[in-house]
């Protein structure tokens, strides 16, 4: 058994929120108008502790879907006066964070907070923010994260992380900071001193939540091959034909990261807005000139790959999926990602059996 393990008694759920919603705002997954979503919380009894993963992600708390900027007047004295939006400093707590969007926040940090170029909106959520991640004790069947190099139990990214077992939690701290917190919580929160049985009880609930991953090739190692798919128009056409060009797959993924920012004109001046954009969406792209380099859906779903599974790996050294099934779930015409990728799997082997000269 590791060191350093607390258990949180079921029963005691309630005293331990009451505790962390005391130093910080906490946000967990709560039922809002019969939709699951991650929501600052106002009673401890809100709190989903047994949910599948939500529909959208809770990168939302990072990177919110719409965010101002700043605000600006027009006056006959002055056509430039403009008021920056003060930024979120406010300590936070997530509670309840699966290990897959753990990952993803990897990948946005990686885009946000790395080289010259550091997102000041984005930098002071996460600096102000705790994960207090719950292990994925039953991924659904559209769950892949296993594939990608990630799994239902994986704490990385996490500053506690909360697993299963039976009547209880497991509590482990796992970063520095996270490890702190735990100590500082100590028997006020409801914790307790985690021992072997507890372990044993928590293993059963991991092996058994493993069994549930269906198997799937993982995709280290293909992925740099697509590239050489890059041509294929007749592939791409084929992958991209059921499209509808919703972006509901973008909107939804905890990794797409991709904005526009515009200025919205109003009464005695506008405001600056950040909000996500598609590049499932034909405009995406569109030159002022009217050309577009990606004219039809199969160039823009050529794209969606290449940038999940080949450019982020090659600037960040991470894939843009963490597997998390999302997109499966809320396509409308019920593509899966999945069956693009064994496609893809298929076309690079096909071209490895072509002769060449």
């Amino acid at each position: 058994m590791k060191d350093g393990l607390y258990r949180l008694p079921k029963g005691n759920r309630d005293v331990f929120v009451r505790r962390l919603m005391a130093e910080r705002r906490l946000y967990a997954p709560v039922r809002r108008k019969g939709e699951v979503i991650f929501e600052r919380v106002r009673e401890p009894e809100e709190i989903l502790w047994e949910y599948t993963n939500t529909a959208k992600p809770p990168k939302a708390l990072f990177f919110p879907p719409v965010e101002r900027l700043l605000t600006y007047t027009a006056s006959a004295r002055d056509h430039n006066a403009y008021c920056e939006i003060p930024i979120d400093e406010m300590p936070s707590i997530i509670l309840g964070i699966r290990p897959c969007d753990l990952r993803a926040l990897e990948v946005l940090d990686a885009v946000f907070l790395q080289g010259p170029y550091c997102d000041p909106y984005y930098a002071a959520r996460r600096e102000k923010t705790l994960l207090f991640a719950l292990a994925c004790a039953q991924p659904r069947p559209t769950c892949f994260c296993h594939a990608l190099g990630g799994g239902p139990y994986e704490a990385r990214g996490a500053d506690v992380l909360l697993r299963e077992a039976g009547e209880a939690y497991l509590v482990e701290g796992v970063s520095a900071r996270g490890k702190a917190w735990l100590q500082n919580l100590s028997q006020e929160a409801g914790l307790e001193e985690a021992d072997e049985a507890d372990w044993v009880r928590a293993q059963a609930v991991e092996e058994q939540a493993m069994a549930r991953l269906a198997e799937m090739e993982p995709i280290e190692g293909v992925a740099p091959h697509f590239a050489a798919l890059f041509d294929d128009r007749d592939l791409w056409r084929e992958i991209a034909d059921k499209c509808l060009a919703c972006g509901t797959c973008t909107y939804l993924c905890p990794v797409c990261h991709c904005f526009n920012i515009v200025d919205r004109p109003l009464a005695g001046g506008g405001e600056r807005l950040r909000t996500y954009d598609a590049c499932m969406y034909a405009t995406f792209t569109q030159h002022a000139s009217g050309h577009n380099p990606r004219p039809d859906q199969a160039a823009r779903w050529r794209q969606r790959v290449m940038h999940k599974f080949v450019y982020l790996p090659e600037n960040v050294g991470l894939y843009g999926c963490v597997g998390c099934g999302r997109c499966i779930v809320a396509c409308p015409v019920s593509m899966d990602i999945r069956r693009v990728l064994e496609r893809l799997r298929r076309a690079v082997a096909q071209a490895k059996e072509q002769p060449h000269g």
